[in-house]
Parts: C-alpha cells; structure tokens; sequence
C-alpha cells in the first residue's frame, strides 16, 4: 500500500510544472515576418514576402517578444533596395528557399515570456532592440539576451516605437559634438526644420537653454507660413523660425538675423538633413571654428561649403550615422534611450503622434496578402507622414 501510494505521487504534476505548462501552451509555435532574400532599387517592396515559420530556437529558453508598433523608415526602404551601408545577415532560419532577412531595424515590443536566469525584465514590460538589423517587422521575436534590449516602460506608442533611431538622432546630435557653455546665448541652426528629428532637437536644445534656428521650406501664402512658424515655436519649442529663401539671402542674412540672434550670439552648431544650396547657407551662419554635422540628404545634391569657410572661418563639416555610432559604443544608446524617457516623462519632450499615419495588422483577421499590401502601400506611400504599423492582437 505504501508503495503504491508513492507510485501514484511521482505522477503528479508539481505546481512548477504545471505554470510552465500553461505558460508554454501561451506561447506562439509560429511566427510570421516580413522576409526579403533579394533586392530591387526600382520596385523596393516586390521583394517583401510573407513568411510563416516555426523558430530554430528554444522558445522556453529565450525571450519572448510580441510587437506591438514599427515604423517604416527610409532606412529600411535602402535596405530592401540594397543600397544601404549597413545590411542584415540572410538566413535559411525562416524556411525560406533562399537566404532571407526579416525587414525592419526599430519598433517596440511587449515581454510576453522571460526565462528565470533573467532578472532585469518581466512579463509585460515594452522594450526596443539595442542594435540595428535584428528585424522588427515581425508579429513576434526571440531573444537570447537581456542586453539585446532597452526598457522604454512609461512611453506612449509612437514614441516608444520610433525613440530608437530618430529620438536617439536628435538628442546625440545636440549633446555629443559640442561642449556647450549653457550661460551663454547659445545657438543652433537646422534644415528641414518641420521634420521629425528637427522638431525632437527643437525640444531637447530648449531643455538644454540652447536656441534654435530652424529652416523650413517656403509656403505658398504668407499665412501658412506663420501658421507653421507658430506650431513649431509653441508646441516644438523652437525659438526662431525662417524660410530657404530668408535662409538664402544675403540681405536678410546681413541685416535681420543679427536682430533675431540677439546680443553675443554664438551659432556653433548647423544640422544639416537637406544638402545643397540650403547646407551651405546654413553652413554660412556658422561662427568661427564652428561645426556641420550631416544627417540625411533629402535634397540629393551634394554638399558644397564655400572656400573661404573652410579657410578663414575654419568650419568642420563632419557626417553622422546613428547606425554605426550605436554599434561601436551600444551603452551610449542605452543611456541616450534613458534620458529621453526622462525628459518625456517631465513633459519636455512631445509624442510624435501627430506626424504620424498608423496603419493596423489585425492579427486575427489579417492573411498573408492583407498583411503584404499593408506595408507595401506604407512604403509606396508619399502623403509626407511617417508610417507607423500598429499590431492589433
């Protein structure tokens, strides 16, 4: 009797094991991702196909993730092009025919399992990736490692979905190529001032008492022009807003911006997105020793600096690629990634929402050629806002 009783024991699940049980059995066995193995610079999102797979990894071993929101930035369009310097490794991971990569470098995601060896993450935290290339257009993701993410807990959607290239873009450019004297009368200028990461380092330079001189393209009426001109100063923080053609002129230049400066002023950083003619004028109201940093080239004419910049005003003219510079030193974006929630979360820093198009995965309802022409029509799309898919589970 005894004997028997201990036999019908050892074949009673623990409580352990039955939670692991159920939290294996809520687990995804298969994964869908938007996967590329070829490139086209013409018809970018012809290569894009709809992969349903079951991971090569251990599920029970590795982080689990759920998306929640990505965003579709050129960066990924260069990708899919192959045009781009810095491309993803191509696979037989996914079942695919070829060697293929998951499209997408940034997005946010929910921890929907975490090992017990990990300690900094729990179930339900959201979380970007710490590295570029990971492949976030995806309804889930494994994780080998803590390190692999960053907790951005306390975001909106949009803000969380998008911090990790342009939020990190603008706050590295402000704070990481000049050492500011913040009792001075401290200026910036910048190209495509309506842009995203324009209106992100409108923000962070108040914060930071340094002003902003932000170029936006002309409007059609004077009218739209200050209505613009209005919403960046008052909702974006920027302190001065002009057109290209004041931008261009050496009329306005000589006798008007002065006026604007104020007293002592001291332009020692121009920020650069555009290129051609509007670089080099905005490079012009550098002062001495002053730098150029070049993000983006959305004019696609190169950047030309006038001789005597280079000479007589000693202008350096540097570019700066989020990418790389987050590869070789991983901890600046996680620290850079912790501040802006910081300056989010004391209202100095404003949800992109607004400049921003969401287009809905529905996850139950949506098949494989739902989910293609979704994001195609995101990429083909130029009504001039920032695509953002938005997972609905």
């Amino acid at each position: 009797m005894f004997k028997l009783r201990l036999t019908v024991l050892k074949n009673i699940p623990s409580q352990n094991a039955l939670v692991f049980r159920r939290n294996m059995a809520s687990l995804p066995g298969l994964f869908k991702s938007l996967v590329y193995s070829k490139h086209d610079v013409d018809n970018c999102s012809s290569v894009l196909n709809v992969q349903t797979y079951t991971p090569i990894q251990e599920i029970e071993n590795s982080i689990v993730l759920r998306m929640l929101a990505f965003p579709i930035n050129p960066s990924d369009v260069n990708q899919l092009q192959g045009v781009y310097p810095s491309l993803p490794h191509k696979s037989l991971n996914y079942q695919t025919l070829e060697p293929s990569a998951i499209a997408g470098n940034e997005g946010v995601y929910e921890v929907i399992h975490v090992p017990n060896r990990f300690q900094n993450l729990k179930k339900g935290d959201w979380v970007i990736p710490t590295m570029a290339n990971t492949g976030t257009w995806t309804n889930y993701q494994l994780v080998y490692d803590e390190s692999e993410l960053i907790k951005v807990n306390g975001l909106d959607l949009f803000t969380a979905a998008t911090i990790g290239v342009n939020g990190v873009t603008a706050y590295q450019l402000v704070n990481n190529f000049i050492k500011w004297n913040y009792h001075e009368n401290n200026w910036l200028v910048q190209n495509a001032g309506n842009s995203t990461v324009s209106k992100m380092v409108s923000q962070i330079a108040k914060v930071n008492n340094i002003k902003t001189l932000n170029v936006v393209r002309d409007r059609k009426t004077p009218e739209q022009f200050d209505e613009l001109a209005t919403m960046l100063q008052g909702k974006f923080g920027a302190t001065k807003v002009i057109s290209e053609s004041q931008n261009n002129d050496k009329i306005f230049n000589k006798q008007e911006l002065p006026k604007i400066l104020g007293k002592d002023a001291r332009i020692r950083l121009a920020l650069n997105s555009v290129g051609g003619k509007s670089s080099s004028s905005i490079a012009r109201k550098l002062e001495k020793d002053g730098l150029m940093l070049t993000y983006g080239g959305m004019s696609k004419q190169p950047v030309t600096l006038p001789t005597s910049l280079l000479i007589f005003k000693n202008i350096t003219c540097a570019g700066y690629w989020v990418t790389e510079l987050n590869k070789k030193d991983p901890q600046s974006k996680v620290d850079t990634i912790n501040d802006l929630i910081q300056l989010y979360k004391s209202g100095n820093f404003v949800s992109p929402k607004e400049d921003i198009e969401t287009l809905e995965w529905d996850t139950e309802k949506f098949n494989d050629d739902d989910i293609l022409k979704l994001v195609q029509n995101g990429i083909t799309s130029t009504n001039g806002k920032k695509k953002v898919v938005v997972l609905k589970w």
